[in-house]
């Protein structure tokens, strides 16, 4: 296990201030998808270089990566999707999609950009979509990155799963300054700066009430810590010491503990959001695991 201590550097500061690339969209030919079948993305850098793809959280989008797609695009073609039911992304036509089924969109739009491999990195929610990915389409993924990574909920039954599944819908309300103000202190470290508070806060513009529904009953779909016993790609795992949302001990630690071969990077004095309270160290670690990946193609 590392640990980093982050200080925010003027580059730092720069990334967050990065204008954000055009939101692009491609048409699948996937049934499951609704509407017409669209999923949006944001892309930077060379089409011809290693690709690195960019899965958000629960209440975030595309936008959430713009310290990413500013940075990592220098030596890598940088895609950060819309998932289904965010932004202007088509949401599903199936009534509880599981993980599954956001790994295959995935796979779909990797496809029709002409990406056969990627270092695949995933941030909270997003996280639980990168592995159920890296577990069924082993061949395309290069390298796991798993930030502020979740267990997931598909351990949970009986009340308990009830419980959990109001709990997380009635968060989906939360859009009034004040509601906003408290997602964005539960999500940040105390120290976080207001530069990173008013990105957080606007996160939640990109997310609609079918796409909020559908993650969290995807929750339910699957159990994180026993998938990636099956990982064969490097996995590398970024969490906050301060992230309350999704503590460590409860579940980076248990991820990192049933990985076949996985390095565990502490961010001190973070939060739930690395790649936007400590992006220089999240793309530090970011393009380490893409650096790997790669060797560890070659070794194979």
């Amino acid at each position: 296990m590392q640990t980093y201590t982050p200080i925010m550097i003027e580059t730092e500061s720069q990334l967050l201030e990065a204008s954000l690339p055009a939101v692009e969209h491609v048409q699948l030919s996937l049934p499951t998808l609704g509407d017409k079948r669209i999923l949006t993305y944001r892309a930077a850098g060379d089409k011809r270089a290693p690709a690195i793809v960019l899965l958000h959280g629960m209440g975030s989008s595309s936008a959430g990566y713009r310290a990413q797609l500013a940075a990592l695009s220098e030596h890598h073609r940088v895609i950060a999707w819309d998932a289904p039911g965010y932004g202007k992304s088509s949401p599903f036509a199936i009534g509880a999609p599981a993980a599954t089924d956001y790994a295959d969109a995935l796979a779909n739009l990797m496809s029709a950009l002409g990406i056969v491999r990627a270092t695949v990195v995933g941030s909270s929610w997003g996280s639980v979509i990168a592995t159920a990915f890296a577990a069924r389409y082993p061949s395309a993924t290069r390298a796991l990155v798993l930030s502020a990574p979740n267990i997931a909920r598909g351990h949970l039954a009986g009340t308990d799963r009830y419980v959990a599944r109001e709990v997380l819908m009635r968060s989906a309300a939360a859009q009034s300054t004040e509601a906003r103000a408290a997602v964005v202190n539960a999500l940040l470290a105390p120290n976080a700066g207001p530069l990173v508070r008013t990105l957080v806060s606007r996160l939640r513009d990109a997310v609609t009430a079918t796409g909020w529904q559908h993650a969290v009953d995807m929750l339910f779909s699957t159990y994180t810590p026993s998938v990636v016993p099956s990982i064969r790609a490097p996995i590398t795992i970024i969490a906050g010491s301060q992230d309350r949302l999704a503590p460590i001990d409860e579940h980076a630690r248990p991820i990192h503990e049933a990985a076949h071969d996985s390095t565990l990077h502490v961010l001190d004095a973070i939060g739930h959001m690395p790649k936007l309270e400590a992006p220089g160290a999240f793309n530090s670690i970011v393009l380490e695991a893409a650096a790997a990946g790669t060797d560890d193609a070659h070794r194979h």
